[in-house]
């Protein structure tokens, strides 16, 4: 027995040596590299389970391609509205202008992130946290290379989270629930701007504060019956990036963002948080705002 036990945790100490020598890859980051400007940035990183396999989208311009889709939707849904040119996403950028993309595996198996469904969230927060990944200018947007039971993307709400809890974390997981469905059904990462990179902005937006609670179409589902019941963060207007419905059809049709100024670009309430003045935007207005700014 004790030399079975032995020999177990040595193979055990040679599979966990070759899981991580086998993530480190030419042109991988395992650090979130010095910044270049003020630190106020969306960090992202690709994150995967200890028993996750590595599909390289850090360094296959899987993930870049997404960043860049979402940017692009972005700039052409604010051109002439606060400025002429549009805003753009203040993603973690290198020297050299490439979005700085951070490798983590986790110590956590697939299932104990994936059973979690849309709080998975929750769970991959304090994981890349304990890693160090935990800078308070930034917020994080993960690419999760596993699965998820019930979503294919979630955000954690900086207006909703109670005092000590940190909220700086969205998440698109993927391939997804069953499997794969996030990919099929979604188009995956593609060069157009499809349900994934919907999804993905989505979430991005709702950990950058939008909808805040003061917004004008505000939307909270009070009844029971799908994964939405009682979260805030969307508004009741169909065709905009942040309406959702009951039918757990978040996304679908999304042409708009927030296309009227009323509730969370560019909108007129001194009170209410305002992406056109957040400080993960940019150009960034000179009275930029966090996503705790303001009124609930």
């Amino acid at each position: 027995m004790k030399i079975f036990i032995k020999y177990s945790i040595i193979a055990l100490f040679f599979l966990t040596t070759n899981v991580h020598s086998a993530d480190e890859k030419i042109g991988r980051n395992f650090i979130d590299l010095e910044d270049i400007d003020d630190g106020y940035n969306i960090h992202v990183m690709y994150v995967i389970p200890a028993d996750g396999v590595d599909k390289e989208y850090d360094l296959n311009s899987k993930i870049s391609m997404l960043l860049y889709q979402i940017d692009k939707w972005f700039n052409s849904k604010t051109k002439d509205r606060l400025y002429t040119d549009g805003q753009n996403l203040k993603f973690d950028r290198k020297e050299n202008g490439k979005i700085d993309i951070t490798f983590l595996r986790l110590e956590k198996v697939d299932n104990e992130i994936s059973k979690e469904g849309i709080q998975a969230v929750n769970v991959l927060q304090p994981a890349i946290s304990s890693h160090g990944f935990n800078d308070p200018k930034k917020v994080y947007f993960i690419i999760y290379g596993g699965s998820n039971r019930d979503v294919c993307a979630s955000s954690q709400l900086p207006s909703y989270a109670t005092e000590g809890i940190i909220a700086n974390t969205a998440a698109l997981y993927y391939p997804g629930k069953r499997s794969g469905s996030c990919i099929d059904n979604n188009g995956g990462f593609k060069p157009e701007f499809n349900e994934t990179a919907k999804a993905a902005l989505h979430e991005i937006l709702h950990v950058l504060g939008a909808v805040p609670q003061c917004a004008e179409d505000h939307l909270v589902f009070e009844s029971e019956g799908t994964i939405n019941d009682g979260i805030g963060g969307h508004i009741a207007i169909p065709g905009d990036i942040m309406y959702s419905v009951q039918s757990n059809v978040t996304y679908d049709k999304a042409k708009h963002l927030d296309y009227k100024s009323t509730n969370y670009y560019n909108h007129k309430n001194p009170n209410c948080l305002d992406i056109a003045k957040s400080k993960y935007v940019t150009p960034t207005v000179i009275d930029s705002q966090l996503p705790s700014f303001g009124e609930r």
